[in-house]
């Protein structure tokens, strides 16, 4: 299967950032570990939209959208033909608690 093209949306780009930015106050090794994964399920979703994700309904707005989650983060993507627009990086409250 050939890669799609991958884009951010500036807010997904900025929630990025700002999730490394925030654990680099906390731990350097930790922040690594988090970009590491996040980066590591992208590549997968660019290769394998589909694979480990679910797909959602987003009313009043129609396409191919989906959620994956890595740790305690869930990634909203959109899906055409071609590329993949990654819409979104939101941390799972419910997963954060454990």
């Amino acid at each position: 299967m050939n890669a799609h093209d991958f884009f951010f949306t500036p807010s997904a780009a900025e929630k990025f950032q700002a999730i490394v930015s925030n654990m680099q106050e906390v731990s350097l090794i930790a922040a690594e570990r988090v970009r590491s994964r996040i980066i590591h399920k992208l590549h997968l979703i660019q290769h394998n939209p589909i694979q480990s994700s679910k797909k959602i309904e987003l009313p009043g707005l129609e396409g191919h959208f989906r959620v994956a989650e890595v740790l305690n983060y869930k990634m909203f993507y959109f899906v055409d033909d071609s590329r993949i627009v990654l819409m979104d990086i939101l941390l799972d409250k419910e997963m954060s608690k454990v």
